[in-house]
């Protein structure tokens, strides 16, 4: 594994960085921090995405409003459902892991560290 990359302060303005799926990432807000994949990118901000009691903007009121919402799923879990997950090159629909049953999370991209690039930016 390399070293995380903080875009917190370098890209705050810019929106030059992007993830794709297949990305491993952190939750920069935790102490001791889960692998995971990045395995849908909706093209919604985190203002607009309904979460309980508002939304994932006001869950996170240290990203700004336009930021884009990551859906991720913990690497064990992913591996465990999909083995070959890092040769595919297409997103994994919220319906499909839905009807699978496998646990996902939406994070602002500005919450994410990214730990090791996916297969897909070779």
């Amino acid at each position: 594994m390399t070293s995380s990359l903080d875009r917190t302060d370098e890209f705050k303005a810019e929106d030059e960085f992007e993830f794709v799926y297949g990305d491993i990432v952190h939750d920069e807000e935790q102490t001791e921090p889960e692998d995971f994949v990045v395995v849908n990118i909706p093209d919604t901000r985190i203002d607009q995405w309904d979460v309980e009691d508002g939304t994932l903007s006001d869950q996170n009121p240290g990203c700004p409003g336009h930021d884009d919402v990551i859906i991720v799923v913990l690497l064990l879990e992913l591996d465990d459902y999909l083995s070959d997950w890092n040769e595919r090159e297409e997103e994994i629909l919220i319906d499909q892991l839905n009807e699978a049953g496998i646990s996902w999370f939406a994070y602002p991209s500005l919450r994410l560290d990214l730990i090791e690039p996916s297969h897909l930016r070779d």
